[in-house]
């Protein structure tokens, strides 16, 4: 169960302005794709690690992505939703990119979404 505390608002919002303030570079993001992104990452009551971060995925492609692995099992579909909405995501779950990711024991969602909507550079690819 996710529980969002005053504090744990507070902090949501914080990370959320870091990162879009601070974005990833394109060689940034690459080389550090897979690696643990302490700045960048949260725990949420009860157990839930939600790694936030805004980059440039592609040169002139900004994206935000929100990663968030559930306690010991798959993140509820609502927990997800409401962090997205935390996180200044316009598009809902199925309007966005996602995929899954993590080790067996700890299963996380990915959600991937372009800042300004456009879909373009993906396509193109």
């Amino acid at each position: 169960m996710l529980v969002l505390t005053p504090a744990t608002k507070a902090t949501i919002n914080a990370l959320s302005v870091r990162a879009h303030q601070q974005p990833f570079t394109t060689p940034h993001i690459r080389r550090l794709f897979r690696q643990p992104k302490p700045d960048r990452t949260i725990v949420v009551p009860h157990g839930h690690i939600v790694v936030f971060t805004v980059a440039h995925f592609r040169p002139g492609w900004i994206c935000r992505q929100l990663a968030v692995a559930g306690p010991g099992q798959w993140p509820s579909r609502d927990a997800v939703a409401t962090l997205m909405r935390m996180f200044d995501f316009r598009n809902d779950l199925e309007h966005c990119l996602t995929w899954p990711d993590g080790p067996a024991s700890r299963h996380a969602v990915n959600v991937l979404e372009p800042i300004d909507n456009n879909w373009a550079p993906l396509r193109s690819s």
